[in-house]
């Protein structure tokens, strides 16, 4: 049994602490993992809430009939009642009708509300009328600021004339005022339908909250435990935890395996992906490797005495919590991921390797139908090639239940293929214009801009004003919203506007909050997190060098 035990605890420790370091290389990496994790069981596990329905009437006619999901923590719903056919009240008056909303919830508690909602038209003003002419397919605006009625006035409001030029009211037939319509936003109060969750939903909601610090502890305990079992160090407590461990993550790689939850567990991070599957089968093997250190452990023999074992442990926990916090603060030391320096980011999206095909191969299987002579329905399933001639049969389909997909061959998924960057103040896509530029770019991602590390903010104002001297294209990029990111700006005196970016697009490309980078067209020359930036001379340097390097060639 000694010689199964050795093995068993060296294999085990090498695994844990290559494991470990590769995890704890990219600290940030990992948590997003948990993150989604956590979300998975927080779904899970959320108390099933019923739907509710919302109908709207306006003066006997239903004008809005829609089901909203309903969660646990909501306590209203805003929804747009928008009421067509202001009442004539005569003498130039108008008078917007009443509008009747209706909620019901359905399912294991069936409830019902109603309440009334008076859109806020004063009824006593009177409406002036000027007449304008719309291009065809224009439409009429709604009346969206009335009048205060404690001020008094007139609401003026347009009316368009029927095919007739501006300014000519011969023979024009302006709308009725049916056309008018009056739109308003309006809360419904639901806090009473809405069914509690459990704690374990709360645990899991607080875990995400510390993910981060969940994930620099479990890589280090990872790499600790490894250690340990290399030297032999107080075996039976070792084996205690990481057997713990094992269990832990065999359930969670089963069950996002079996569920298909998380399509990868990250246990290697970027440095190799494993499948769910693949995942699980690695945790049953380690299990088994865990069942052999328990059954020989009165095998073991420690490398070192017990005070020196405790503080050679100590000062390898501290080293090891050390490299965690620097990976996290001063990016990964050992760069795996698709946004690393040297990589060009437009080959990355392209790139298909040899073997692999650029898209899924999917099989479509057609159910189609068609009434028999006995007033039921016939239905037969048909390939794609056999689709038509059966459609000339009489057989017809269900757009909504009549197609169904497998999955043959999966295409190949290139690690970046969510690329995306917009202008939100014009509206402009930049991706094609940022992948297809020749020059140099500086690109500066905040992904949450509340968050962002703001020491440094002169060397990042002096890199914009390098940057826009010397005709570098400057892309800040957030996921934050518009009106955070220009206050940010504007706080820090930055030259720059703010483009809209996705989430985890950013997070994938920059794993510290703010991280920097400097492009060749979209060749990544340089990588920087926001607590060391870099000054002008080193991009002048690496623009230097990629001159040369291109001369060369």
């Amino acid at each position: 049994m000694r010689i199964p035990y050795l093995i068993a605890r060296f294999l085990t420790g090498a695994l844990f602490v290559f494991s470990g370091i590769v995890k704890l290389n990219d600290p940030s990496g990992f948590g997003i993992k948990l993150n989604e994790y956590f979300d998975v069981f927080a779904q899970d596990l959320a108390t099933p809430q019923d739907s509710m329905r919302l109908v709207v009437f306006s003066q006997g006619k239903k004008i809005i009939d829609q089901k909203t999901v309903l969660y646990s923590f909501d306590t209203e719903k805003e929804m747009m009642i928008e009421a067509k056919g202001v009442v004539d009240g005569g003498d130039g008056t108008a008078v917007l009708p009443k509008i009747n909303v209706r909620c019901s919830w359905g399912g294991s508690s069936v409830a019902e509300t109603t309440l009334d909602v008076l859109l806020p038209m004063p009824a006593s003003k009177s409406i002036d009328f000027e007449f304008v002419a719309l291009t065809p397919g224009q439409e009429l605006p709604s009346i969206k600021s009335p009048v205060d009625p404690k001020q008094g006035g007139h609401l003026s409001f347009p009316v368009p004339m029927v095919g007739m030029p501006s300014g000519d009211s011969s023979n024009a037939e302006p709308l009725t005022w049916e056309d008018i319509s009056v739109s308003e936003s309006k809360a419904v109060n639901i806090a009473a339908f809405a069914k509690p969750n459990g704690s374990l939903f709360d645990f899991f909601k607080w875990s995400k909250d510390y993910s981060l610090y969940l994930s620099v502890f479990f890589c280090a305990l990872e790499v600790l435990l490894g250690l340990a079992m290399l030297i032999g160090w107080n075996m039976r407590l070792t084996v205690a935890i990481t057997a713990a461990l094992i269990l832990f993550f065999t359930f969670l790689t089963g069950y996002s395996a079996y569920f298909n939850k998380v399509t990868d567990c990250g246990c290697f991070g970027d440095f190799l992906k494993l499948k769910p599957w693949h995942s699980f089968y690695k945790d049953l093997v380690l299990s088994g490797l865990i069942l052999i250190m328990i059954a020989g452990i009165k095998h073991n023999i420690p490398w070192f005495s017990k005070p020196f074992g405790v503080k050679l442990m100590g000062v390898l926990s501290v080293l090891t919590l050390a490299f965690g916090v620097y990976c996290y603060m001063y990016l990964p030391v050992w760069d795996f991921l698709p946004y690393k320096i040297g990589n060009n980011i437009k080959t990355v999206m392209t790139f298909v390797p040899e073997g692999e095909r650029s898209s899924d191969s999917i099989e479509i299987t057609w159910v189609l139908y068609k009434p028999n002579k006995q007033g039921g329905t016939d239905s037969i399933t048909c390939t794609t090639a056999e689709f038509e001639a059966k459609m000339g049969e009489g057989y017809q389909f269900d757009a909504a239940k009549s197609q169904r997909k497998k999955l043959v061959i999966e295409g190949y998924k290139s690690p970046i293929h969510d690329f995306a960057i917009n202008n939100n103040q014009t509206g402009a896509d930049m991706k094609d214009s940022f992948l297809d530029a020749e020059g140099y770019q500086l690109v500066y991602v905040a992904t949450y801009i509340d968050q962002a590390y703001t020491g440094g903010m002169d060397d990042l104002r002096s890199l914009f004003t390098w940057g826009n001297a010397n005709g570098v294209r400057i892309y800040p990029l957030t996921a934050s919203s518009d009106q955070p990111a220009g206050e940010f700006a504007k706080a820090y005196k930055l030259p720059v506007t703010f483009y809209s970016a996705d989430q985890k697009m950013l997070m994938t490309m920059a794993r510290y909050n703010p991280t920097v980078f400097f492009l060749k067209g979209a060749q990544i020359l340089g990588k920087w997190s926001g607590r060391d930036l870099p000054d002008t001379e080193d991009l002048e340097e690496l623009k230097q060098a990629a001159e040369t390097l291109e001369a060369q060639k």
